[in-house]
């Protein structure tokens, strides 16, 4: 039952031998030998992807209750009282990796000593079952819907500013559809990349902005914005010291744009290990905190 759950949440035998720490023949050969033991077809496989039949689709709705169950009875006795410890894979964007996670990975180790991390930055999504991720921080409106363990970190705002020396060369926007006029900073990864959204007492605008520049990355288009190339909309961690500090200069501020959320995201599986709750819970304080300052 646990192979043929991996398979399935995983998409392919090589992606769930990976979730369970056995070879690809293995989990091929435990799900063929339950396939027999029910005399039902559970899966369809092809050259390219593997199906879940109709049979398959509701005898897996039963199999993650009963792990489940069993998974949450076993935690009951021994893990719930256990200390974290082990190697604890996370996954995080570039930007808030960078900005806020970095420094805040000391600190978790100090508490925990008998947790290690293994730590990837990357703005491009990761696929936390294929990767074997133990804890994903991903940010945005909200999360798509998933088999994922999703719990809510932190909300934060979205900002547009740009330097001082481009407003005085291009003047400031007073509202957001003079951006179609302005040269804006694009995050390729926002969708959509050109559509900027804003909301005042009610009023929503959306707003396709244009630009010479457009990056996977947050850090790198602040260096533009710093530079005077452009407009920028971005999560307010990634410019908070850059305002504070005159560099760059606030704009439509009367104006809101969508703002965004901080999850953390695991397999169910390894949501309820004590590595990772200590991690989630730890970075949820520590988000938490800098919002009270």
């Amino acid at each position: 039952m646990r192979a043929f759950r991996a398979v399935a949440e995983a998409g392919s035998y090589v992606g769930a031998g990976r979730t369970l720490a056995v070879s690809t023949a293995w989990v091929s050969k435990l799900v063929l030998q339950l396939e027999e033991h029910l005399g039902v077809q559970l899966l369809v496989r092809t050259t390219r992807r593997l199906t879940l039949t109709d049979a398959g689709r509701g005898y897996l709705e039963r199999c993650v209750r009963i792990l489940d169950d069993i998974d949450e009875s076993e935690r009951a006795l021994s893990d719930l009282q256990s200390a974290p410890r082990g190697l604890l894979r996370v996954s995080a964007p570039m930007s808030f990796g960078l900005l806020r996670l970095a420094a805040k990975l000391p600190e978790f180790l100090r508490r925990f000593p008998d947790v290690e991390l293994d730590v990837s930055f990357n703005d491009r999504r990761v696929d936390v079952i294929e990767d074997g991720i133990d804890v994903a921080v991903r940010i945005g409106a909200e999360l798509e819907d998933s088999s994922l363990v999703a719990r809510k970190l932190a909300e934060g705002r979205r900002v547009v500013c740009a330097s001082k020396d481009y407003v005085r060369t291009h003047g400031a926007p007073k509202q957001p559809r003079d951006l179609e006029k302005h040269v804006c900073l694009r995050y390729s990864l926002h969708e959509p990349p050109g559509r900027w959204e804003f909301e005042r007492r009610g009023e929503r605008v959306q707003v396709n902005v244009r630009g010479p520049l457009r990056i996977d990355n947050s850090i790198a288009l602040r260096e533009a914005a710093l530079a005077g190339v452009g407009v920028f909309l971005t999560p307010d961690f990634v410019v908070e010291g850059d305002l504070r500090a005159g560099k760059l200069v606030p704009l439509l501020e009367t104006w809101h744009p969508s703002g965004y959320a901080i999850f953390a995201v695991s397999p169910p599986s390894r949501f309820a290990t004590p590595k990772a709750r200590a991690f989630v819970d730890f970075l949820r304080a520590a988000l938490g905190s800098e919002r009270s300052r």
